[in-house]
């Protein structure tokens, strides 16, 4: 037997046994005519890792997988009941295996490593997810006064007469302001409603006013009445309102209120200031609590919001006084550029199901494109040259998707009267609650 004959197993095992009883290494050595150092090389791989070190290894690369470290048998049985039920996942399959005797004194694999074993393995029993969309980025913070309004409603307060008041709140994240807060009173025949967009816009209307400037942008939540309906991304009549005055309506991510943390706070405040019997008795005398807390609030409190820093708003930021875009009331319609709005509209893009007698609905208006086109699935954009709805539907021309224009239909709803609410022969305004326009005491 030469000096580099790998050692047999029965060899191995003759080392073993000599080791158990006893036998020095050069006594082991002279029975099996090996070196002493195979000897005890041999020895001491079983005297770290016992029977297993006996054991002819592999050679080359270690076996690859994620299951490769684990007894054959644990993988054969993970993917036979993988296999026997399909929507078990992961952690049922361990919970079964950890009921076996078989394995009760063996390490199980973690729940990754048996993902990643099934999708190796079995890839039609793996339930596929689609990836989930990217979340919408976080609304634009606020760098200075009047760049930023915040708008929120608190809804269903009881008033001492039996009504129920909605509470609209305007506020200035940057500034720490209370832009306007109205009373409106809510209740129905059968329990109480929310505000309509007329109503909105009058309390935007109405901070405009008091503090005589449009902010760049407004934060509203997406209630049907601000945001319209979600499935559909024709814009709101408020939305289109503030675009033909030059103003973004910016909307929180879903179910993100704490992206307008600032007038949500500033509910607390109110409610704290206003809760009293004489404030709640109706909703004029909670309109009145309001104007006088809210004017205490900029001019007096101690605020601790934004960088006030225990000074009242307007101590602060005095800018809060100085117009970022002068609005005067009487000079709205002059401020209101309705091309705006069809400007905003082509950006759009609306797809909309022909009913079986041509009509199409868009901004709640009822169009007719047409018999021949009922059943079709049509692409509607807004021309802001012409002020027509244009209808188009996919067609192939030389292998490839084109817009094939089937009709043009001029838009309808969509006037300076109807989004503004005033009169182009009569500049008569609607009646906001009047508010004083806080002045900084020396």
């Amino acid at each position: 037997m030469g000096p580099f004959t790998p050692l047999t197993e029965a060899e191995r095992e003759r080392i073993y046994q000599g080791r158990l009883q006893g036998k020095t290494e050069s006594e082991i050595a002279a029975e099996l005519g090996r070196s002493v150092h195979v000897v005890r090389k041999w020895g001491q791989r079983i005297r770290h890792e016992g029977l297993q070190g006996l054991r002819t290894r592999q050679r080359g690369p270690t076996l690859q997988g994620p299951l490769s470290r684990f007894d054959p048998l644990m993988a054969q049985m993970a993917l036979t009941l993988k296999r026997t039920h399909r929507r078990w996942g992961p952690d049922r399959v361990l919970v079964e295996m950890s009921q076996d005797p078989r394995f009760s004194e063996q390490a199980l694999p973690n729940r990754s490593r048996l993902a990643v074993f099934f999708k190796e393995n079995c890839p039609e029993c793996v339930v596929t997810c689609s990836p989930r969309p990217p979340k919408p980025s976080a609304p634009p913070l606020a760098m200075a006064v009047h760049e930023v309004w915040q708008l929120d409603n608190q809804e269903k307060i009881e008033l001492r007469d039996g009504e129920i008041a909605v509470i609209c709140n305007v506020h200035d994240p940057y500034g720490a302001a209370m832009i306007a807060s109205v009373a409106f009173a809510a209740k129905t025949a059968k329990h109480w409603r929310k505000l309509d967009w007329t109503e909105i816009r009058q309390v935007f209307r109405a901070g405009f006013t008091e503090w005589g400037t449009l902010p760049d942008s407004v934060l509203t939540d997406n209630e049907l009445v601000l945001a319209g309906t979600p499935c559909d991304p024709f814009p709101s009549k408020l939305t289109l309102w503030l675009r033909g005055l030059g103003v973004e309506h910016n909307r929180i991510r879903p179910h993100c209120p704490t992206d307008q943390p600032q007038v949500e706070r500033g509910h607390r405040t109110l409610d704290n200031f206003t809760f009293d019997d004489e404030s709640r008795a109706n909703v004029d005398s909670l309109q009145h609590a309001l104007d006088r807390e809210r004017r205490t609030y900029n001019q007096y409190f101690p605020s601790r919001a934004s960088d006030c820093a225990g000074r009242p708003p307007l101590v602060a930021h005095p800018e809060l006084l100085q117009p970022r875009r002068p609005y005067p009331p009487e000079g709205e319609l002059a401020l209101f550029d309705l091309q705006r709005v069809f400007d905003y509209l082509a950006e759009f893009a609306f797809k909309r199901h022909v009913s079986t007698t041509g009509i199409i609905s868009l901004g709640r208006q009822l169009y007719s494109v047409g018999r021949p086109n009922a059943g079709k699935i049509v692409q509607v954009h807004c021309d802001a040259t012409t002020h027509e709805w244009v209808c188009c539907e996919q067609v192939k021309d030389n292998g490839q998707d084109i817009e094939r224009e089937l009709v043009r239909r001029p838009i309808k709803g969509l006037t300076v009267e109807s989004l503004t609410g005033l009169s182009l022969q009569v500049l008569a305004l609607e009646q906001p609650v009047q508010l004083t326009l806080p002045c900084l005491m020396p």
